[in-house]
């Protein structure tokens, strides 16, 4: 699922943003200019992959690593992830 803003933000923005919203549990690392890694100590992270046009940004909250790590990002980590990014963004979508 994804979440889309109203508005075009660079990744420092989201960054500062999402460690904010989801607390000191959560490290939030830039993985690449495009690419955030969330996640637990201990839990293959989860990566949340922007891509900017038209004034705006859609956020993709992904999961990777194995099978474990997936199920444990699917049902703890992007769901908080979406929200934080909800949140802290006005979304134009339900998402």
């Amino acid at each position: 699922m994804s979440v889309q803003t109203k508005q075009r933000v660079d990744i420092d923005d989201v960054q500062r943003k999402l460690s904010d919203a989801l607390g000191p549990g959560y490290r939030v690392t830039v993985a690449s200019g495009s690419t955030l890694k969330v996640g637990r100590t201990g839990v293959i992270p989860a990566k949340v992959k922007f891509i900017r046009s038209d004034g705006r940004t859609v956020f993709k909250v992904c999961t990777t690593g194995l099978i474990v790590s997936r199920i444990i990002q699917v049902c703890a980590i992007n769901p908080r992830v979406r929200h934080a990014l909800k949140k802290s963004f006005p979304t134009t979508s339900p998402g």
